[in-house]
């Protein structure tokens, strides 16, 4: 498409009927947000029946909502040199180069991704509650579990206070034993497994606070959190494990960890230091 979709709504504004404009000012005003939301959710945030919402891409020149969502995206990309369109399913036709490129392609829509989803208010306050907490438990079931380690690895070289667990019988353990003053940070792509719910109704019962990182905003995880941080691929995957999910999730990883860092670096930079002398000692 040659115009922003941006600038197409806002010129075609006045043509809009008057549900139209209830999708047009949501989408202005949530523009982030709308590209990772689904077309039932859009409409119930109107108040627009979901036949609306496709009529109302349509008219905009689109095949439909998907669309809408995919040109939503390209017009939050900062202004510079094109991306390089190496992108597309690995084939047998393809060399080694063009796997390499075809999969850095894929890594950068990840983070891209990742980037645009991630809420700086909800950030802040992920920090927030991190700063204030007593202890802070990084918890995930599955392929999360490895995102939970590292977030632990990253973050335990800064404070003594964070603390993970692997086993899923000794995580119910240590959540039950919770306080008022603790954080847990829960990586859940779905938001929606029983473990993550069930996670979820110890902490709440414990008065703990819940930071959970996810790919929807109305999982049913999402209505336990005190505070929700968005990231994921634009798509769903398919495979388990995939790897466009776990790179968002650790970018929002690190995004939490340089927030942490850049509040008290002193505290963080005695602290690395300390651990820094203490393997250097263990490798003499």
């Amino acid at each position: 498409m040659g115009k922003n979709i941006v600038a197409l709504m806002m010129q075609e504004y006045e043509s809009f009927t008057r549900s139209e404009r209830k999708i047009a000012d949501y989408v202005l005003e949530h523009q982030q947000e709308t590209q990772y939301i689904s077309i039932t959710d859009l409409s119930a945030e109107c108040e627009v029946a979901v036949s609306t919402v496709s009529l109302f891409c349509r008219k905009l020149g689109l095949a439909g909502f998907n669309d809408f969502k995919l040109e939503l995206a390209r017009a939050a990309l900062p202004a510079g040199p094109e991306v390089s369109q190496s992108g597309g399913e690995i084939t047998r036709e393809d060399s080694p180069g063009q796997v390499m490129g075809k999969v850095l392609h894929t890594a950068q829509e990840a983070l891209n991704n990742a980037y645009h989803m991630l809420s700086e208010t909800a950030l802040e306050r992920a920090v927030d509650l991190i700063q204030g907490a007593g202890q802070v438990v990084c918890l995930g079931q599955g392929n999360h579990a490895v995102v939970a380690l590292a977030a632990w690895a990253q973050f335990s070289t800064t404070s003594p206070k964070f603390k993970t667990i692997q086993d899923s019988h000794m995580q119910t353990v240590m959540l039950s034993t919770l306080s008022p003053e603790d954080a847990v940070l829960y990586f859940s792509y779905s938001g929606a497994t029983h473990e993550v719910l069930e996670a979820a109704e110890v902490i709440r019962n414990r008065g703990a606070k819940l930071i959970l990182v996810t790919r929807y905003l109305n999982s049913p995880a999402s209505a336990y959190a005190d505070t929700v941080l968005l990231c994921g691929p634009s798509e769903q995957p398919f495979q388990f494990g995939s790897s466009s999910a776990l790179m968002a999730q650790l970018y929002v990883v690190e995004a939490l960890l340089s927030e942490f860092i850049r509040r008290n670096p002193e505290a963080a930079e005695r602290s690395r230091r300390s651990v820094g002398k203490a393997l250097t000692q263990k490798c003499v």
